[in-house]
């Protein structure tokens, strides 16, 4: 009888901790990680620099859309290649910024428009980076 109470409170623990995980808390820590991310990161790489499509956040501001595109282009060029070690899939850089994206799943993600420039992978961050704390800084919603 004791064990079940005890594993119930700890269920109940465990359930109420991973409800106090939001967008705040997730951008938070994207933003320590892309710090660490873009202060490790080579600048150039001897002719074998990254481009990425450019996204371009609409009108301005960082809708979901850019997030998850993010996510995207980073998982398919760049998460694959093994000296990019921080943007491995099981990474906490690449696993917030899909926990930020699930917290919006009842939206779409538009692919990336093949039209659009390509920038260097430092740049990009950069692009990304702007998008995060400018999300991080709005007031927090109830």
């Amino acid at each position: 009888m004791m064990k079940t109470i005890l594993l119930l409170a700890f269920a109940v623990f465990v359930s109420s901790a991973s409800l106090k995980v939001n967008d705040k808390t997730i951008l938070g820590e994207l933003i320590d990680e892309l710090n660490a991310t873009m202060t490790t990161l080579p600048k150039e790489h001897k002719g074998k620099e990254i481009f990425l499509r450019e996204l371009v956040p609409e009108k301005e501001s960082c809708v979901h859309d850019f997030f998850c595109q993010a996510e995207q282009e980073l998982k398919t060029k760049v998460s694959v290649l093994s000296k990019y070690d921080d943007f491995r899939t099981d990474k906490k850089l690449m696993r917030n910024l899909h926990m930020y994206n699930n917290h919006h799943e009842g939206t779409t993600c538009k692919p990336v428009d093949e039209d659009q420039d390509e920038i260097s992978l430092h740049k990009f961050l950069e692009n990304l980076m702007k998008c995060v704390k400018k999300e991080y800084s709005k007031p927090k919603k109830n």
